[in-house]
């Protein structure tokens, strides 16, 4: 038998309680080094006091953290191998940023100068090298952002913890420096572990994606399978738009939405009749400028059409959304009358002649729409 790599990180069977409320149940996780990974969720999943445990700020409950085979469980933050940087930068405001930077150096046993040349080089890394004299104040969020990574740094952790460290920027700022941290984190190398609530971030940064849930871990994955092949509903929700549909299972390859057959390839093994959820990513609707039976889709067939993999269907549209690069498209289904959206690029919208009330015709392909039972997982 192949015995196990030891990961970097281990945490196993980790959980939390405040009060009668389990911020964390039951989590276990396997983090290798140099790897970037991102815990992804709504407020209050679980997902910043995770990150907590694993650097001594809070205590757990139950299990255990293993650090390079180390048990750090009960150790004070004191004594574990990592960096930190906050939503807030917490940056000392009547220091430099030399100061700032070089402030976790101390009593390390460093010279002045080796101090000094580390400073430097951690300021040249975050293209801060011109700054060094200046004041936080003096400085935009983006700057010192990049201070606080630099301090982090200093320390040259093992791990690096990332608590929503772009948050407080806005948005173009953000994206650059979304750019900036990957390229960071591939000249150095440093195992970092990202907490964020925004899919885009993790999606961009990560080699790996944590989902998790009411205290949970949902899906772990790359950033490819997490959005491609989510595991349940809630991940399919949260990673990216879909369309969630309330239906049932009516026999081999299909399912009855709303009185409307849909052929589906990602069905669970469950009876017929069950209730399930299908989705479809509004980028994998197709849409058809021309009607095949016309302009009115009315004329698409009774409710119970054949089957095939298509699953071609008339729609009228309701609602258009510019978007810059797409549109979103809001539609009404002439077949049982509920709504679809639907994300076309801005040029294909402008050809198509796009516009309320236009009828057209949409494929919802078999092989896009994935199928969750009540407590799903993958299909």
């Amino acid at each position: 038998m192949t015995e196990l790599k030891t990961p970097y990180l281990d945490v196993r069977g980790v959980g939390k309680r405040f009060g009668a409320f389990w911020a964390l149940k039951d989590v276990s996780l396997r983090i290798e080094a140099g790897e970037f990974v991102c815990f992804l969720g709504p407020s209050g999943c679980g997902k910043t006091t995770l990150l907590r445990i694993i650097a001594g700020l809070e205590q757990q409950d139950g299990g255990q953290i293993l650090q390079k085979g180390r048990d750090i469980s009960g150790l004070p933050s004191s004594q574990r191998d990592f960096g930190i940087v906050f939503q807030s930068y917490a940056l000392f405001p009547n220091l430099n940023v030399n100061d700032n930077v070089g402030y976790g150096l101390q009593g390390k046993g460093l010279g002045r100068s080796a101090v000094a040349e580390r400073v430097k080089g951690l300021l040249d890394l975050v293209g801060l090298s011109q700054s060094g004299a200046q004041y936080p104040a003096q400085l935009s969020g983006g700057m010192q952002q990049r201070v606080a990574l630099a301090r982090a740094l200093a320390t040259s952790p093992s791990l690096l913890l990332l608590d929503e460290p772009l948050s407080a920027l806005d948005a173009r700022v953000r994206a650059h420096l979304r750019t900036e941290l990957r390229q960071l984190h591939q000249r150095l190398g440093v195992t970092t572990i990202m907490v964020t609530h925004d899919q885009e971030e993790a999606l961009s940064l990560a080699d790996r994606i944590v989902v998790m849930n009411h205290g949970v871990i949902e899906q772990v994955g790359t950033p490819q399978t997490i959005y491609q092949q989510p595991c349940s509903a809630f991940v399919a929700d949260f990673v990216g738009k879909t369309n969630p549909l309330s239906a049932r299972l009516s026999g081999p390859g299909r399912a009855n939405w709303h009185g409307l057959e849909l052929a589906c390839e990602h069905l669970p093994h469950l009876p017929d009749h069950t209730e399930v959820t299908l989705t479809v990513r509004p980028e994998d609707i197709v849409l058809h400028p021309h009607s095949e039976h016309g302009d009115n889709p009315e004329s698409h067939g009774t409710l119970q059409a054949p089957l095939h993999a298509s699953n071609r269907l008339g729609v009228t549209v309701h609602n258009l959304e510019f978007l810059g690069p797409f549109c979103r498209v809001s539609m009404h289904l002439a077949q049982n009358g509920q709504i679809l959206v639907a994300d076309v690029p801005t040029a294909q919208a402008l050809h198509m002649g796009l516009a309320a009330q236009r009828r057209l015709t949409i494929d919802l392909p078999a092989r896009h729409i994935r199928v969750y039972g009540a407590h799903a997982q993958a299909n």
